[in-house]
């Protein structure tokens, strides 16, 4: 293995592992010091590779859309229906909101308002380009009732975005994953034809 093999090995070690603990506990309160600490490395190697707590979390953020970006792309190219894409978008959503502890999103939103639009923008933007070329794949299959598929994206986008965008399970009894995947739930039962609903309800037991 070469120098740079190594280096880059051990760069993404530490990215790693550094962003299992802010996803999980937050970021804000959390210093290098106790960072380099929990993972028994010298504050000094988390600064060779990362050289502001700030650019460690834009590491983390865009590490993520990265990944998510090309799975969410490969549901869309497969030859499925559009109910098991829709499916599986949202299993891909949901377990990766579930890496997500409700401490990281907000942190993001009061601590890094900018970052946090670009993420706002990132998931926007996708969301929107995903579920229209869905819900028009839907509707032409008979799964999906034949409404303005512009307003049924409004709808859907508008209910995320006013939970995330908010301190929603601060007053309710739900976290930002349980909201949004029943957000998700309310807006299907309600733009499924019947052939959907029943197409629906034998993907899930099949999953």
């Amino acid at each position: 293995m070469s120098v740079a093999e190594s280096t880059n090995q051990e760069r993404e070690k530490i990215l790693n592992r550094i962003r299992e603990l802010y996803l999980t506990e937050g970021f804000y309160k959390t210093s290098m010091d106790s960072v380099a600490a929990r993972l028994r490395i010298s504050k000094k190697t988390i600064y060779k590779y990362f050289p502001s707590k700030e650019k460690l979390i834009h590491e983390v953020v865009f590490g993520l859309m990265q990944e998510i970006s090309p799975r969410i792309d490969a549901i869309i190219k497969n030859k499925s229906d559009a109910l098991t894409k829709i499916y599986s978008l949202l299993e891909i959503l949901g377990s990766t909101f579930l890496k997500f502890s409700d401490q990281w999103l907000m942190d993001l939103k009061i601590h890094t308002p900018q970052l946090w639009k670009q993420i706002d923008e990132f998931r926007t933007k996708k969301l929107f380009s995903v579920m229209s070329a869905l819900i028009m794949q839907g509707q032409n299959e008979g799964l999906i009732a034949n409404l303005p598929a512009e307003i049924m994206l409004s709808v859907l986008v508008a209910s995320v975005k006013s939970i995330i965008n908010s301190d929603f399970p601060y007053r309710n009894k739900f976290t930002y994953t349980e909201a949004v995947k029943v957000t998700f739930d309310i807006f299907f039962e309600g733009v499924l034809t019947s052939a959907g609903r029943k197409k629906f309800n034998t993907i899930k037991k099949v999953k």
